[in-house]
């Protein structure tokens, strides 16, 4: 409700280019993801949690993207 809101005060013009480059990062740490994936594997420890947390950012990057798109 409250980010709806403050969705609306943003000009239209200006949430599509907002939402692409959000979308451009969310596909970018995608790729990161995938090379530190391939690089680090999953390994027992800290390098598993370094991968999930790239992979949080790159989706809430990707869906705020989409969402402003609208």
């Amino acid at each position: 409700m409250i980010v709806d809101l403050l969705l609306e005060l943003i000009p239209r013009q200006i949430r599509k280019v907002i939402g692409i480059i959000l979308i451009i990062i969310g596909l970018i740490l995608t790729l990161l993801i995938a090379i530190l994936y391939l690089v680090a594997g999953p390994a027992d420890g800290q390098s598993g949690l370094g991968v999930v947390i790239f992979a949080m950012m790159a989706i809430l990057s990707f869906l705020t993207g989409l969402k402003m798109i609208e």
